[in-house]
């Protein structure tokens, strides 16, 4: 019983003493060091980076005229170009042989030409003496005028080529 009287008399004394009015202080933040330094003013230059998209205020299509082998570029990108400039330069053998047959069939048209009108030249005068017939004179006419219209076609293939 002693032993119980003990231990409650303890047991009081602990609350007793946990109720008292005092708080327990709170350990503040430990100091820092700190580095200080002088400020000066200086000029510094202002940079300034943005992303952004162009986008052209003309539309403009690229459009090839011709077909053949790329040989090189002829224009830096990005830069402006003008109307009718030169912007790739292609293979031009394709179109030098094109233009070779052209001025060969031209060639061989202003030939048929040539022909064709000395047959007029001859065939006139028989017709006028009625040593040909009428139909003799027009075969030979309508073969000149043939080949005056075939060596202005051959001239137009020339241009083209």
């Amino acid at each position: 019983m002693k032993r119980t009287h003990l231990l409650l008399g303890l047991s009081a004394l602990s609350l007793l003493s946990a109720c008292s009015n005092e708080k327990p202080q709170a350990k503040g933040p430990s100091a820092v060091d700190v580095t200080v330094m002088t400020m000066q003013p200086t000029a510094a230059p202002a940079r300034f980076q943005f992303v952004g998209q162009t986008e052209s205020s003309q539309q403009v299509e690229i459009r090839a005229r011709v077909s053949g082998f790329l040989e090189r570029r002829v224009y830096q990108e990005g830069t402006s170009v003008k109307a009718g400039q030169v912007l790739f330069e292609i293979d031009k053998k394709p179109f030098q042989a094109q233009l070779q047959a052209a001025r060969a069939e031209l060639a061989q048209q202003q030939a048929r030409l040539l022909v064709a009108k000395q047959n007029l030249a001859r065939v006139k005068p028989l017709a006028k003496e009625n040593a040909l017939s009428q139909k003799d004179l027009d075969d030979a006419t309508g073969q000149e005028q043939a080949a005056s219209a075939a060596v202005e076609a051959a001239k137009a293939n020339v241009v083209n080529a």
